[in-house]
């Protein structure tokens, strides 16, 4: 068994035909800072590789912690001369992870517990399997930071949930569930929390001893019944160009400030007339 540390916030486990990934940084509530996207841009470069010449057959994403991701790391954003720029090329590391993710043959198996948000929402439903402990939520939270979605999370949500749904929990940012993730088809499975990693190694063990050209051919076929890839490509540029370009804006700076100072935003474009009644 072959066991790393990327950068500081991933492990890395080689364990035969099985690569275990975890997010490793629960002291950042496993944030995706450029670290961390450095980290998961070179897990899907090994994971392309292994499949290819080291005969791996699953990978198994989890993580470390009481929630599996926050999402993007505002205050690593904000430290940067130019946090559009910083944004934009750790949304272009993070996208080329997906793509990757999303084209490789072998199966990719995520398990989230506790909350997922923003960027990691991305991160765990580009997996080809889904289980969600049953104490696992949602909430997308871009919005109410000034900022849109990127990792995939637009393309994901209006694909699975339908644009009513997807523009409902976007918009509002309000947190879902994990039972009513799985009535929606976001996730594959709900599993109680306690045996929830006993499930997720039983689909492994499931996976890695089917036929790995058999999962390949139908995982491409089903990818692809949708949208064809470069359309998958398109979008995940599309939403890297509107974060960055909204944190070049005034509401996009306001947005980290207030996330910083720990207060609600006070955009510029909020309507202050007060609601008809």
């Amino acid at each position: 068994m072959n066991e790393e540390l990327l950068r500081d916030r991933i492990r890395w486990v080689r364990d035969g035909a099985v690569a275990r990934i975890e997010l490793a940084s629960p002291a950042t509530r496993n944030a995706l800072d450029g670290d961390m996207a450095l980290a998961l841009r070179e897990v899907a470069a090994r994971l392309a590789e292994g499949t290819a010449g080291e005969n791996l057959r699953v990978a198994l994403l989890t993580a470390q912690g009481p929630l599996f991701s926050v999402g993007g790391d505002l205050r690593w954003f904000a430290a940067a001369p130019d946090p559009s720029q910083r944004i934009a090329e750790t949304a272009t590391l993070l996208h080329e992870t997906l793509h990757i993710l999303a084209h490789i043959p072998l199966p990719v198996v995520s398990v989230l517990h506790g909350t997922v948000a923003g960027g990691g929402i991305g991160i765990a439903l580009g997996a080809d399997i889904v289980l969600a402990g049953s104490t696992a939520k949602l909430r997308v939270a871009y919005t109410a930071a000034g900022l849109s979605p990127d990792c995939g999370v637009s393309w994901f949500l209006a694909r699975r949930i339908g644009q009513a749904r997807a523009l409902d929990l976007a918009l509002t940012n309000r947190v879902v569930a994990a039972e009513e993730l799985h009535q929606w088809g976001l996730v594959s499975r709900v599993v109680a929390q306690e045996t929830l990693m006993n499930e997720a190694e039983e689909v492994v063990r499931t996976l890695v001893t089917g036929s790995a050209p058999a999962l390949a051919a139908t995982k491409q076929l089903l990818r692809d019944a949708g949208e064809p890839p470069p359309v998958f490509k398109a979008r995940l540029d599309a939403e890297a160009t509107s974060i960055a370009n909204l944190l070049k804006g005034s509401d996009g700076r306001e947005g980290l400030r207030a996330f910083l100072e720990k207060r609600a935003p006070l955009f510029s474009s909020t309507n202050t007339e007060p609601l008809s009644s």
